[in-house]
Formats: structure tokens, C-alpha cells, sequence
């Protein structure tokens, strides 16, 4: 669920435009939060673990960067 509330806040970003903030993240990366998010909140056909997992050992960490890099950049 929590993969499901990062793209959502990201959509409202997107919303918002937040351009500023959606710069420092790669937009095929943005699109495919949202796309997990779909296969999440809709269960097409089953979650996939093995991608779910994929995303926390390699999504997750690069996101991590990308929000430190992020928050160090304003906070300067």
C-alpha cells in the first residue's frame, strides 16, 4: 500500500505542477509508480511479488537517493 500512496502524492504533484520538485525524478520512473499503483489498487489479474520485490531492492533505494538529493538541494 505504501507503494500505492508514493504515486498517488506523485499524481497530485503532477497536479499541482510541482515542476520544481518532479525535475529531480526520472519521468519513466514517475509513470511506472503510477503504473504499479494501477496493478496494485485494481489487482489486475493478481499482484506480481517477484515485481514488487524488484522494486523495493532497486526501485526503492534509487528513490531513496533521489529524495535526499532533493531535500539537500532546498535545504541549502
Amino acid at each position: 500500500m505504501h507503494l500505492t500512496a508514493i504515486a498517488e502524492q506523485f499524481n497530485k504533484l503532477k497536479q499541482s505542477h510541482a515542476d520544481d520538485i518532479l525535475s529531480a525524478f526520472d519521468d519513466k520512473d514517475i509513470k511506472g509508480m503510477y503504473d504499479v499503483r494501477t496493478y496494485i489498487a485494481h489487482d489486475y489479474e493478481g499482484v506480481n511479488l517477484a515485481i514488487v520485490e524488484w522494486i523495493i531492492r532497486n526501485g526503492l533505494p534509487k528513490f531513496q537517493v533521489q529524495c535526499r538529493n532533493l531535500i539537500n538541494k532546498h535545504q541549502d
